[in-house]
């Protein structure tokens, strides 16, 4: 994806998007700059109420039911792992059989032995990225590496 900024003197801040496929990845990026956060339908004791995904920082299967878990929260939420992994590609990455990790909201990362990861998030918890997984994050790491250097040699 090439990206092209240009500074103008006056007039309104306007961004055009030219695109031959729309994709997952498209729309996120859509609804970022067009101000419409992504939200996600949870409910606990008190009733039913809309989380923002950026909220979220990992959602949970447990004894069949997943939750979404916020830094003040716990909400269950209809959906399977595997359909929020497939909603929301670009934002939750499986840390574990039971766990999707928001990894917009890793604050650090420590290697563990027998290959683990720890992640800590921004609210300060730790999550253990299992071996099976690792791999995977670190892969996932480098190529945001590469991109973050491609979109630094267009400025």
């Amino acid at each position: 994806m090439k990206v092209s900024l240009e500074k103008v003197a006056h007039g309104e801040t306007e961004v055009i998007i030219r695109y031959t496929e729309m994709t997952d990845s498209l729309r996120s990026l859509i609804n970022l700059v067009a101000g419409q956060a992504e939200k996600i339908l949870g409910r606990n004791e008190e009733g039913q109420r809309f989380i923002l995904i950026s909220e979220i920082l990992y959602f949970e299967s447990v004894d069949g039911r997943v939750y979404a878990y916020t830094a003040s929260d716990v909400l269950q939420v209809a959906q399977t792992l595997k359909e929020l992994t497939k909603i929301y590609p670009d934002s939750f990455f499986r840390c574990s059989k039971s766990m999707l990790l928001n990894i917009l909201r890793i604050a650090h990362f420590k290697s563990q032995a027998y290959g683990r990861i720890e992640a800590r998030l921004d609210n300060g918890e730790k999550i253990i990225i299992s071996r099976k997984y690792a791999g995977a994050l670190r892969q996932l790491l480098a190529e945001g590496v590469q991109d973050e250097n491609e979109m630094a040699e267009n400025f």
